[in-house]
Order: structure tokens, then sequence, then C-alpha cells
């Protein structure tokens, strides 16, 4: 065979990165994925034979237990943790119990009916003046929410989420407002969370007035939802992508850059945006983790789900960033040129940054494949020590932050942490979590007492004391470009040796097949 059909036959033709959206009904993941990604779109309900599913609707466990290793599916099973106003309402409550000063981050919320009794009493005790806006526990796009300052006007056999209104919003131009940020979720063991750089400034579309029953039903003031102030006579539409800064509709970066003219602090806005992002997905990490891992056990690459989720906040006249809710599936529509440009380029640089490309499909196909040749030919699973299956999660993270590092597009990394003692912070709210969870699923297990007594005093730990750290205002660390140059060199060093490494230990294991296939073919050619 001559040197030119050896190198054809060492040709590879990498596989077609297929996207099945027969469940979405959004143009834009249509368009991203066909005119930018250059992907093959299918929209058929029944087929498996695609690399990402992207739906509008949630996940269940069931789903991600048939994916292969290289599908990916643009939502978690069980993020309804967060995403149903009730869950989310529960789950940030018995957080703010354990810590009272780290999660005041969102209003006093009630589940009715099963807290009727407690709401009753707050109303008769120093509630007895508050606003409370009531929404439907299932609701989305402001559809059933309304303000009162009676219990007699909700109704005892209906399910709703109560909350202490905010009646002392930051205004711009005498209106309400809030932001739509977009935070991604790529990895929920350990937890990877992303923030997207640009999002969405929704005002309201008539004056703001202080609550007062006069004005309770006048929901283009109270409420700041797209969905029912695009009806108002008043809306303004954004028309131009080079005007982001026009409409009742703006740029999240368009509403800073206007803030910061004016004297705001947007860098401490942003770090407190941040740790809200971070303590809020810490708390339903371990029901997440649970869903995810009881499905695809074996997946230590951390890789086979992602999430965008849309965190509202809204500011009060202190300035202070307030959550009020989170959508699973934040609206795509895009009836604006900004809409557009912010979710055409969200959606591709998530897809980007999960590593959807045809080079990694035929890696990991043939990983899979590999294995499998390895399992028929020794008859046996290769089973693996808690030490090793630690040693091979840290080794695929830290892939994955090379590669990342590189792809981040409008995304920044906020979660695992730079410094050692951010992550030590937020690692007393996962550890809560996993107690509540435990405690909820009875899987908590005991704690026995230690084996020896320690005397003598403790010595001092050279780390910084995370709580004392953060129990001052935080500032933003703006590294250097020269150090962060560096840093990117370094990832991308560290990466191409692991990826030269793997390749190495497949070239090793395909020898050790050939040379047993060798055997086994001889073993038979003596029987005969």
């Amino acid at each position: 065979m001559s040197d030119s059909e050896n190198e054809q036959q060492r040709k590879v033709v990498l596989p077609q990165i297929i996207m099945n959206v027969y469940d979405t009904q959004y143009q834009v993941v249509r368009y991203v994925g066909q005119e930018i990604l250059k992907w093959k779109l299918i929209a058929e309900p029944e087929s498996w034979d695609w690399d990402v599913y992207w739906t509008d609707s949630g996940v269940h466990a069931e789903m991600l237990s048939k994916m292969k290793q290289h599908q990916k599916v643009n939502h978690f099973p069980g993020m309804y943790i967060l995403a149903r106003k009730n869950n989310l309402g529960k789950q940030l409550t018995k957080m703010r119990r354990r810590f009272p000063k780290e999660f005041k981050f969102f209003p006093y919320t009630w589940m009715l009916p099963s807290d009727s009794q407690d709401l009753r009493e707050y109303m008769k005790g120093k509630g007895r003046d508050e606003i409370l806006i009531v929404k439907p526990e299932a609701s989305c796009q402001g559809r059933g929410i309304f303000l009162t300052k009676s219990l007699d006007f909700i109704s005892p056999a209906e399910r709703y989420v109560v909350q202490k209104y905010l009646g002392d919003p930051f205004l711009i131009d005498g209106l309400k407002f809030d932001f739509r940020i977009y935070v991604l979720v790529a990895g929920c063991d350990p937890l990877r969370i992303f923030i997207y750089t640009e999002g969405l400034a929704r005002f309201a579309t008539e004056k703001y007035m202080p609550p007062h029953p006069s004005n309770f039903d006048d929901l283009c003031m109270h409420l700041t939802n797209y969905a029912i102030n695009k009806n108002n006579e008043n809306f303004v539409f954004n028309e131009d992508v080079q005007r982001m800064d026009v409409g009742h509709k703006r740029s999240m970066s368009s509403v800073f850059e206007k803030l910061k003219q004016e004297g705001r602090d947007i860098d401490q806005l942003w770090m407190d945006i941040k740790q809200i992002i971070i303590k809020t997905l810490c708390s339903a990490q371990p029901f997440l983790k649970h869903q995810y891992t009881t499905s695809q056990p074996n997946n230590l690459m951390n890789n086979m789900c992602f999430e965008i989720l849309g965190f509202d906040i809204i500011l009060d006249n202190s300035f202070t960033p307030i959550l009020l809710e989170i959508n699973h599936s934040p609206s795509f529509t895009t009836d604006s040129p900004l809409d557009q440009y912010i979710k055409a380029n969200l959606i591709e640089d998530t897809l980007v940054l999960m590593n959807v490309n045809r080079e990694e499909k035929y890696r990991l196909i043939q990983e899979k494949h590999q294995e499998m040749q390895k399992r028929i030919l020794t008859g046996r699973n290769i089973r693996m020590t808690q030490e090793d299956r630690k040693a091979i999660v840290e080794q695929y993270q830290l892939i994955r932050d090379a590669y990342e590092d590189e792809h981040l597009g409008g995304f920044e990394k906020i979660y695992p942490c730079d410094e050692e003692y951010e992550t030590d912070y937020y690692t007393q709210f996962l550890n809560y979590a996993s107690d509540i969870f435990e405690e909820s699923t009875g899987t908590k297990k005991i704690q026995l007492p230690p084996s020896r007594k320690i005397t003598g005093s403790p010595q001092k730990s050279i780390k910084h004391d995370a709580a004392k750290i953060y129990a001052q205002p935080l500032r933003v660390v703006v590294q250097s470009q020269q150090v962060q140059s560096r840093k990117t060199k370094q990832h991308t060093l560290l990466y191409k040796s692991m990826i030269q490494s793997q390749i190495q230990q497949e070239q090793r294991k395909i020898q050790i097949m050939m040379k047993q296939r060798e055997q086994l073919q001889q073993k038979q050619k003596y029987i005969q």
C-alpha cells in the first residue's frame, strides 16, 4: 500500500452537528443553529439522532438517563426548585433562617394556603400597614398578579405566592424598572456558573406613584413585565440596535452607563448581583446534583445539561438589588433589533462555551467505542475507586477551565471563584443546602463523636477569614491585562498537554486491544 493510500485512510471525516428544534417556538434558536453555527436542524419529536436538544419546556430525569455522552439538552432535571415561585420562596426562606444577613436579598414571602396563618399574624402585627403583591403559583408574564392590603381579597382555595411589595423602588425618569439578567448554569456537580455581561432593562409605562388602593389596578405602573407594558399606548419600541438606550426596553449596559454617569457605583452593584446569583444557585445545588447524578452517574465531565436562567432583579431606593423571580425558560422572542442582537449573541455564546463542535463529538464517540471494545475483549467492566473518580473529575474540570477561558464570548465566569477564600465563603451555603436536602429526603447521616479528644488551642489559619471579608462591602478586583494574558497562556498550554496525554493514552489502549485480539485469533486457530 502506498504512502498516499495510507494518508487517505488516516483522514477522518468528522460527523456533523445535529440540533433538534421540535420543541421550541423561538426562531432565533433556529437562526443561530442553522445560519451562524451551520448545524443541521431537525424537528422530530421521536428522533434521538441529535447532539443538542433545545426545548422550551422542562426536562425529566428519564430523558437525561437515555442520552449519550456527546448529547446535550438545554435544561437540568429539577430546575423547578428555583423556577417555580413557590419553590423559590420556600428554598430561600429556609436559607434566610440560617443566614439572615446573607439571604436578605429577596422580599418576605408566604406560600398560600400553607402559610396562611403566618401571613395573618404578620398582617395583624408589624405588617398591618404593608402592601402585598399576590402572584398565582404557576403564572408567568404578569398574568393574574394583583396588589392588596387585605387578605379578604385572597381566595383560601387558590394557591398563591404572596410577597411584601417593594414600595420604594429606585426610579429612572420617574419610571419603575428591573433588569433581566441571563445566567448560564454549565454544570451542577460541581456548580459552574456564568453571567452574561449584557441583558435587558424593562421599564413600566406609567409614572410611578406610591401604592394606594386607588391605583392598585394600574399594573403598567407597578409591574415591569414586557408582556403587560407593550400593550400600553405609551410604550416606545426599540427600532435601532445602534441606540440601545431608547425605549421602554433597553440594554442593561446602556442603563448601567447612565447610572454610572450619575455617580452610582456600578462595580459594587454588579458584584452584589453576582453574589445573589451564586447564593441562590448554591441553595438548589444538592437537589440538582441528585437529579443529575442518578440519571447520568458516569458523566464525569459534568456537561450534558446546561441552562440559561433569567434572573429578574429590581433596585430599591437605596440602590440595593432585590431578587424578584427566576425564569428557567426566559423569553427568546425577538420583536425588536435590541432583542435580536442580545438574544442571538447569548445563544451562540452559550453553545460555543458548552463545546458543541464536530471535533469534540468525534472524540467522545471514539472514547465510548473504545470503552465498549475493551469491555468486550476483557469481558468485565472497569471499576473505579473513589480516589480515581475524584482525580478524573478534577482533571476534566481543568480541561473545561482551559477551554472556557478562551471561549467566554460575552460571559463572565463567577463560580467556581478564582480566589480560594471566596469559594470557602460559598461552601457554607452549599453545606447547609445539603443538610436541608438530606433532611427532606431522609438521607441525612448520623454524625458520630470523634474517636479522640483534641486538646490545646488551634493554630491561627493562614487563610483569610472569609466571613469577615464578606461582612464588608465587596469591591471588584480587576486583574491587569498582563496577568490575564499569562493566565490564558498557562491554561492553553495545560489544555494542549492534557489533550496530548489523552491521545497517547488512547493510542496505548488501541495497541493493547490489537494485541489481545491477535491472541484471541491465535487461540481460535488452535482450537479449530
